[in-house]
């Protein structure tokens, strides 16, 4: 039986590979010139189609053995819907058109959700049973996510979406698409490969920062600038402006000076904290894993601990082994260092390529302010 199955393989990539007047393939919306498009000329057996070609094979032994007028009869109507099986689905995956949309942040162990596509460029002829995988290096093929679309009429754009968990922190390569369908007659599973490559930063996890001691050691809390503000003490008397709020209003000197006399009050700063992370791999009595996994949990809490300060109001730096950032607190500089942290790695790990390693630099400080 495989003997057979091989000779039929062998068969119809004779006849995929006959001159026909047009090609498949996909087309980027925004790119088409730059990407390269590979038409797989591998295809794989469904089930159905394992046994309709070994039927297949049976009756033309039978036929050819036998001479019967009937058996060929039935031979040529089945080679006839193998021929047009591949036929339907070589049009099926032709002018097709596919685009992503990434989520802003992506945090791993987290379930994101990635919006696709789908634009079908034939005039008259619509695209049946199109699965869209999104080939993720470093994945197996089973574990790329996907997106089944029933049909796509001629001219039509669709929108669909998969569902995808990145299980690590760090840089994740998108390396293109794989469309593929078993249209019409689910005999053979036929695909197409678009590379259309794109790199994702994926945040660590923060973790909760409860019954944490850190907030027992910042002396202070808050502290007062000579700035205008709406609490704090005295700073300084003006006139009253439209957009001042009435309680502001010092309403004994107003009356001397027969006119609206507010209080300006020192606006309060919340205190400046760097935090710093030794990113450096030292094990100990531990095993590689263990302590791999340790280093795991510490990035996700320093990624909690900055993500509730900077919600807090206090402007954050970030130092490490190699690098110190400038303090920030807003959403914007959140994400600068989230990202740093997602690509944060240990020096003197033995996974790390020599050249992925850097040394430490030594004009970083480890003062906090």
């Amino acid at each position: 039986m495989q003997v057979l199955l091989k000779l039929s393989q062998t068969a119809f990539q004779l006849l995929q590979s006959l001159p026909w007047p047009w090609k498949p393939g996909i087309r980027s919306p925004k790119s088409s010139a730059r990407q390269r498009v590979r038409f797989l000329r591998r295809f794989r057996f469904t089930r159905i189609g394992g046994r309709f070609v070994g039927i297949t094979l049976l009756v033309s032994i039978a036929a050819f053995n036998t001479g019967n007028n009937p058996l060929y009869l039935v031979l040529g109507m089945l080679l006839s819907l193998i021929l047009l099986s591949g036929m339907l689905s070589d049009i099926t995956l032709k002018d097709l058109e596919v685009s992503r949309q990434l989520p802003s942040r992506i945090f791993a162990g987290q379930p994101v959700l990635v919006g696709l596509t789908l634009v079908n460029r034939k005039r008259r002829l619509p695209s049946f049973s199109l699965q869209v995988s999104e080939r993720i290096e470093g994945l197996r093929r089973a574990d790329w996510p996907s997106s089944y679309v029933l049909r796509l009429d001629p001219g039509a754009k669709l929108d669909t979406f998969y569902r995808h968990t990145f299980s690590k922190r760090g840089r994740w390569r998108l390396q293109g698409f794989e469309i593929a369908t078993s249209f019409p007659f689910e005999l053979f599973r036929k695909a197409v490969e678009i590379e259309n490559p794109q790199t994702v930063i994926v945040f660590p996890q923060p973790a909760p920062v409860q019954n944490l001691l850190l907030w027992d050691q910042l002396s202070g809390g808050s502290q007062l600038r000579p700035q205008p503000g709406q609490e704090g003490d005295y700073l300084s008397l003006r006139q009253y402006r439209p957009q001042d709020d009435v309680r502001s209003v010092h309403w004994k000197i107003s009356a001397k000076r027969d006119q609206l006399i507010v209080r300006e009050l020192e606006r309060p700063r919340s205190q400046a904290i760097v935090l710093c992370f030794e990113n450096c791999w030292q094990p100990g009595g531990e095993s590689p894993e263990a302590h791999r996994n340790k280093l795991e949990r510490a990035v996700e809490r320093c990624a909690g601990i900055l993500t509730y300060l900077i919600r807090e109001g206090h402007p954050v730096a970030l130092a490490t082994l190699q690098e110190r950032t400038p303090f920030g607190a807003d959403l914007a500089h959140q994400d600068r260092l989230l990202t740093l942290l997602a690509q944060l790695t240990f020096v003197g790990d033995p996974q790390l390529n020599s050249q992925l390693k850097r040394e430490p630099d030594p004009s970083v400080g480890f003062n906090l302010t």
